[in-house]
């Protein structure tokens, strides 16, 4: 028989079988393989190409030099001198005010060289369906452009006056895209662009003050790198190329890649075990079709080769299914995710729709193809003796090639050995903890119902689930992962932000005051008083830079990427400790006797691998300072006060310029008030707290909610491993109710035994999630965030009866046959 023919009959026997139902269950674990990890592929590689072919737009400039303090204006003239075009922003936290309603807003102020490079298209009139622009300059003095959210929250409209600062400006078109808008935390707050000459008036860039300045340059090559040689940087300046900015977004996009690939290939595997089982069972039904075939005078070859393309014809329609359903899944990511990602993006490459049918690929060869290879040797004598079995293949041969597919699978998403190796352990190790739990868990349930006369039904349900424990356990599994995952998830999206507010004191601080000017000190202190506002005390800080530990440059050692090295810290001195401080290493009084100290927090310290006696090298202002650490504090930041990292002995930041810190209380009635102060004084940035956390909660919601997207699919996964396993089982269970029916058992026992088999199924999954989500919620909580943990609360009281009817439902629909045909008719197709 020629391939061509042998294509021909595959195919026949496919579309057959497809019509009895006999490969349902392995083309929709198939589909959901190709389908989630097709989306993620897709998701990752259009972000991938958008940063890549937008680089220099992301970037802004083909250099830019960034600074905490003000950029000398030597280096633009050198620039200029060295026929480079130059542009300066100015990027700062500030409150935009619109009649009685007011936003945090990231603010950014542009000169009439912006942009040089990029993309800035603005609406110069409401609605979607307005023109959009190209702009080639900034804001016109006097004007502002704003993000559709601002206005929203200012109950604002284009030609609208707003207040920033000592200044007023007229809203004047809404900003569409900002190619080179970054990233940061103060940069979830909308955006308002405003010109540069209305810096000045604003009052808003006093010293000290919270100030991102950068100078963007575009030209030649050999010219940018003259410039950087122009003079030394100072500790607070960085250059960023296009390679910085590349790396930076590589970063955070593998971070985002591994997030949803992860809760991807848990879907995989499930679809994989799911596959696994539907092809045993296939296999084992096509033993006799095997031996006819053989019996016609086919090789066993041309058997192998049969099964082989019908196996490959199931992988190309679940495959061209799975990619079209990857299509929309991540279209719905990126609706889900909005503003987070940059927008439009381009095309997927053809790579990663080879890497989602790849997936499917590896799936059917590592999880359905060991099963299949014994249907060719199947010897002819079994049309006469159906007794004659063929030798399966060896376990541990099976158990290697379903690793060696699943770790070809995770090694195609991480791209990192280590960690695909780290992943495949730490499953496993997960998996025993849960199956030692699932032990422990059915062991106490076995000694509280042996201890009460239960009815028929659920003695029956529960010796079923006892007789089949390797396969109840696999099914319980899958469920309870599934499920424990969507509850940590569930539980930091709602619940995180708003536990750890329900901790803090009714009357804890919820606005924070900063950049105080010293001359505004005691004014902003009697303003608070006259407005009945209580403060808590307020402290001097000074932006400064670690440059040295011991005299060995930061840049030179291993902590050289920790976070505290790259940016300015907020360095403070008081006389008191602070209330939510305790000294854990050396004396605090040791800083209040003895000049040039400094008290270090201890997490910071632990990160540094810095101790007592150690001396740490600064730069704030301009001026290079020391000190030695002769204490190290463990700080509590969740009490919204002020808190900081470094804590110095007064002679040590005496002669800097500060600005100052503090906070206090707003009670919802008093919003006025608050909006009289930022009028008053509108050089202090008033952070109200409850707009940033509605922002961050936001932006949790979101990811969340692209996470739970995905795991959808896991759980549809997780059911199909449960009917994998009812229908391979289904021949037994046929038996077992006919043989119950002739001895008299009535239909609706068997009924109610079903039901309550699943039920108590679904309710044991429920219970292990809620105990694995109990504990790592705890441990979050209490462990690495050091908040009250309340517990999942009402959740165990509706997770158990909804999981067990999720899973008595189906369950009960595949069993309907058990208690519907007559016993003589099951028994005589099984006997056949």
């Amino acid at each position: 028989m020629t391939l061509y023919r042998q294509w021909l009959l595959a195919l026949r026997l496919l579309l057959r079988e497809a019509r009895s139902g006999e490969l349902t269950l392995i083309l929709a674990a198939l589909l959901i393989a190709v389908t989630s990890t097709t989306a993620i592929a897709l998701f990752s590689a259009r972000l991938d190409l958008a940063m890549q072919s937008r680089s220099n737009d992301l970037l802004g400039a083909d250099l830019r030099l960034q600074s905490t303090s003000q950029i000398d204006p030597a280096w633009q003239e050198e620039a200029q001198r060295l026929g480079l075009s130059t542009s300066q922003t100015l990027t700062f936290p500030s409150v935009v005010l619109h009649g009685d309603d007011m936003s945090l807003a990231a603010i950014k102020a542009v000169d009439k060289g912006y942009p040089l490079r990029g993309i800035l298209r603005i609406r110069e009139q409401a609605g979607d369906d307005a023109a959009t622009l190209d702009a080639t300059q900034g804001p016109l003095p006097g004007e502002a452009w704003v993000e559709p959210r601002l206005l929203a929250l200012l109950n604002a409209q284009l030609g609208d006056e707003v207040e920033l600062g000592t200044t007023r400006l007229r809203l004047s078109a809404v900003i569409v895209e900002e190619s080179d808008r970054g990233g940061n935390f103060y940069n979830l707050s909308p955006r308002l662009m405003m010109n540069w000459a209305d810096l000045e008036r604003s009052g808003l860039t006093a010293a000290g003050s919270r100030l991102n300045w950068r100078l963007l340059l575009l030209g030649d090559e050999q010219a940018l790198a003259q410039l950087r040689t122009f003079r030394d940087l100072a500790p607070n300046q960085k250059f960023e190329s296009l390679a910085d900015s590349n790396q930076a977004m590589a970063n955070a996009l593998d971070k985002a890649r591994r997030y949803l690939g992860l809760a991807a290939m848990l879907a995989v595997v499930l679809a994989s075990v799911a596959v696994a089982i539907s092809a045993q069972r296939y296999a084992s039904r096509h033993f006799d079709i095997s031996a006819l075939m053989r019996t016609f005078g086919l090789a066993r070859a041309q058997v192998w080769n049969i099964y082989a393309l019908q196996l490959l014809q199931l992988g190309l329609v679940a495959t061209l299914a799975g990619l079209a359903l990857a299509a929309g899944l991540q279209a719905g990511l990126l609706a889900v995710l909005g503003e987070l990602v940059p927008q439009p993006l381009p095309a997927a490459p053809w790579s990663a729709w080879l890497l989602g049918a790849s997936s499917g690929l590896l799936t059917l060869l590592g999880f359905a193809l060991p099963y299949l290879l014994p249907l060719a040797r199947v010897t002819p004598l079994r049309v006469l003796r159906r007794d004659l079995q063929p030798v399966p293949l060896s376990g541990w041969l099976i158990t290697s090639l379903a690793l060696i597919a699943l770790t070809l699978l995770l090694f195609l998403f991480t791209h990192d050995l280590p960690m695909t190796l780290g992943m495949m352990g730490g499953g496993s190790l997960l998996v025993v903890i849960m199956l030692l739990a699932l032990n422990g868990l059915i062991q106490y349930l076995r000694r509280l119902l042996a201890q009460r006369d239960l009815p028929l039904m659920w003695r029956f349900a529960w010796q079923h689930l006892s007789r089949n424990s390797r396969q109840s356990a696999g099914q319980i599994l899958a469920f309870a992962l599934t499920m424990m995952v969507m509850l940590v998830i569930g539980a930091l999206r709602n619940d995180l932000l708003a536990d750890w507010q329900a901790s803090l004191p009714d009357d804890a601080p919820n606005v924070f005051a900063i950049n105080i000017q010293p001359y505004e000190v005691d004014d902003f202190r009697q303003s608070l008083q006259d407005a009945g506002l209580q403060s808590q005390k307020l402290y001097p800080m000074v932006p400064g830079r670690l440059l040295r530990i011991n005299d060995v440059s930061v840049q030179e050692l291993a902590v050289a990427d920790d976070p505290a090295i790259n940016r300015d810290l907020a360095l403070t001195s008081d006389q008191q400790l602070p209330a939510a401080n305790v000294i854990e290493e050396g004396s605090w009084q040791t800083l209040l006797d003895e000049s040039g100290q400094v008290s270090l927090e201890q997490r910071l310290a632990g990160r540094l691998g810095v101790g007592l006696g150690d001396t740490l090298a600064f730069s704030a202002g301009g001026v290079e300072f020391s000190a030695v650490v002769s204490s190290i504090r463990s700080v509590d930041w969740g009490t919204m006060t002020p808190n900081f990292y470094m804590m110095f002995s007064a002679d040590v930041l005496a002669q800097l310029p500060a600005n100052y810190l503090t906070s206090f209380y707003v009670p919802p009635a008093s919003q006025a008030q608050l909006t009289a102060l930022i009028r008053q004084y509108p050089g202090i940035t008033l952070l109200d707290m409850q707009v940033v956390l509605g922002q961050v909660q936001a932006l949790l919601s979101q990811v969340s909610l692209a996470v739970e997207l995905i795991l959808l699919f896991v759980l549809v996964a997780a059911l199909l491993v449960m009917l994998s396993s009812l229908v391979a089982a289904l021949p037994e269970r046929l038996r077992e109710g006919a043989v119950l029916r002739t001895l008299g058992a009535g239909t609706a026992l068997l009924r109610r035994g079903h039901l309550a088999e699943f039920a108590l199924l679904g309710f044991i999954s429920s219970l292990l999630a809620l105990i694995g989500a109990e504990a790592i919620c705890f441990g979050l909580y209490r462990g690495l965030l050091s908040l009250p943990y309340d517990g999942l609360g009402w959740v165990w009281l509706w997770l158990p009866p909804l999981a067990a009817l999720l899973l008595a439902l189906p369950g009960m629909w595949l069993m309907r046959r058990t208690v519907t045909v007559a016993p003589l008719t099951v028994l005589r197709e099984l006997v056949e």
